[in-house]
């Protein structure tokens, strides 16, 4: 993010920040608001935004890499109060999706994706979305105290 202190006024979020020579460097996205704060405003920088845009430009939308489950963190005292080991819970499997193809079951815990130890969904998806679609993970899941590595082709989010 960029802090700015060029005025966001509402309905401005979207609107090009631009430096003094005239060049596009970001998109004003906040304003925060509040007793002591005076025009504090973010903007997204100019590269973290080309992707997207050019997703939006080719295809209309923004395509992003899909496993398909709907999965739970796992700490500590969770897991051990259910006979389970820490990482991240998959309590389902979408229907026809990358994980379902891959082998993964309601159940698994999974604990490594690609090759990094994980224990929450946002290290799951983080590791996710530094992938591409059609673009292959490998997971490491303990299933019935077993641990098995299974392979999923990351599909598009639907």
């Amino acid at each position: 993010m960029i802090q700015t202190d060029a005025a966001i006024n509402a309905g401005n979020s979207g609107g090009a920040l631009v430096n003094s020579q005239g060049q596009v460097i970001g998109v004003n996205t906040l304003k925060l608001q509040g007793e002591g704060i005076e025009g504090m405003g973010f903007a997204i920088p100019i590269n973290s935004t080309e992707d997207i845009t050019s997703q939006l430009i080719e295809y209309s939308k923004v395509r992003r890499p899909y496993i398909g489950i709907t999965g739970m963190d796992l700490d500590e005292r969770t897991a051990k109060a259910n006979n389970l080991v820490v990482g991240v819970y998959v309590k389902a499997v979408d229907d026809f999706s990358a994980a379902e193809k891959g082998r993964i079951k309601p159940g698994d815990v999974i604990i490594e994706a690609d090759g990094q130890k994980i224990t929450k969904m946002d290290e799951l998806n983080e590791i996710k979305n530094k992938h591409q679609i059609g673009d292959t993970m490998t997971l490491k899941v303990n299933r019935d105290g077993q641990e098995r590595e299974l392979t999923v082709t990351l599909a598009e989010q639907p």
